[in-house]
């Protein structure tokens, strides 16, 4: 009789994902997008072991792409309020909508 082979999913590897979306969502993500990163470094050299039956490495891999993304971008922002502090002065007299 054949033997079935179901692979599971990782369970880093989603977490990966659900970071890399999540550190978006919320304002000042930066801790999360450095979650997704780990998680999802964490997660592909668990699915590349050798005695390894996982599966996830599109979800590892976005989730590594969106934490990086975000890093990037909160990097930027951050250099160009240092960069720039009357825009921050700016931004934080501007009143908020009702």
């Amino acid at each position: 009789m054949q033997q079935i082979n179901k692979a599971r999913m990782n369970e880093f590897a989603i977490a990966a994902l659900v970071f890399g979306i999540i550190s978006f969502i919320q304002l000042a993500g930066i801790e999360k997008a450095i979650a997704a990163v780990v998680f999802g470094i964490l997660s592909l050299k668990r699915i590349a072991a050798p005695d390894s039956n996982c599966r996830g490495e599109g979800l590892a891999a976005a989730g590594i792409v969106l934490g990086i993304i975000y890093a990037i971008i909160a990097g930027v922002m951050l250099f160009t309020i240092v960069k720039n502090p009357a825009l921050l002065e700016q931004m934080l007299k501007r009143p908020l909508p009702n």
